[in-house]
């Protein structure tokens, strides 16, 4: 036998072996049924191969516009998001306002004698001379000078100026007011002080005889004519009260949050008794 064939026949034997090691490794290793349908169809090998890779390729290209798309849709959704929150705004406001207005309305019911119009404030007085509050009903709509004013929890004031479309209103807590008052339970009497700017609201001249107490709701009395009779006012925090004085003092919380009033009621068919006459003998 020449060289030449028994380099043959050693290849030959050589590849044999090399594929049957091969076939013996796919068949462990579970790809041997991939391996026989390429060599049973390699054209449909081929095409799925590059299928696979075409495929990737669209994506890539694709990616970039839904990238733009997705960016336009989140700006569209922010968008819807900022309008949905300014509607919630909106809607809790409106909730506060017809909360307001139902305690407004439930004063109202509790003393239906009186004639009200409701006022917004908007304004607040920043003279230092009247602690006061300014609203949007004036002379136009029959807002006199000397009219009291509430709101839904107490009293508030009096009209002490009038415009044709506003006017002024001081409050309990000026420094200037001074309002006959009443306790609920002891149902002594005293004249109730505004303390001013950062000053409490008093009761002042209440005869000793009377045994005050913590947490007495204070109303006017109505006994001066300028205000109608049992509109709350506060209640008594502190009592000053000592043997050596002829009256004592009650220190009084008002009902109203005079920093976060936003409606009142101006009481309109009320007339102020006049009893100047009664001051001079």
């Amino acid at each position: 036998m020449s060289e030449a064939q028994k380099r043959v026949r050693w290849l030959t034997l050589a590849v044999l072996v090399g594929v049957a090691l091969l076939l013996t490794y796919l068949d462990s290793s579970g790809n041997l049924g991939g391996a026989m349908s390429v060599v049973r169809d390699p054209l449909t090998a081929v095409l799925s191969f590059t299928s696979s890779r075409s495929e990737s390729t669209a994506d890539l290209l694709v990616g970039p516009r839904d990238l733009q798309t997705a960016r336009a849709e989140i700006t569209e959704l922010q968008s819807r998001i900022d309008e949905l929150e300014r509607e919630n705004e909106e809607l809790r406001e409106i909730e506060g306002e017809l909360r307001i207005l139902q305690d407004l309305f439930n004063r109202a019911r509790q003393s239906p004698e009186f004639a009200r119009q409701i006022a917004n404030v908007i304004g607040h007085d920043t003279s230092p001379s009247v602690r006061s509050i300014i609203i949007d009903k004036g002379t136009e709509d029959g807002i006199r000078v000397g009219m009291p004013v509430e709101s839904s929890r107490g009293l508030v004031g009096i009209i002490f100026r009038a415009a044709p479309q506003s006017a002024q209103v001081a409050l309990i807590t000026d420094n200037a007011s001074a309002i006959p008052a009443r306790l609920g339970n002891s149902r002594a009497t005293g004249i109730l002080s505004g303390g001013g700017l950062g000053g409490p609201l008093t009761m002042d001249w209440v005869d000793l005889k009377y045994e005050l107490e913590i947490g007495e709701v204070v109303l006017t009395s109505g006994l001066d004519g300028s205000f109608p009779q049992d509109i709350v006012v506060g209640r008594v925090i502190e009592v000053n009260r000592s043997e050596a004085d002829l009256f004592q003092q009650a220190v009084v919380q008002p009902a109203t949050d005079f920093e976060n009033l936003e409606m009142v009621f101006v009481i309109t068919n009320f007339q102020p008794v006049n009893t100047a006459i009664f001051d001079t003998p």
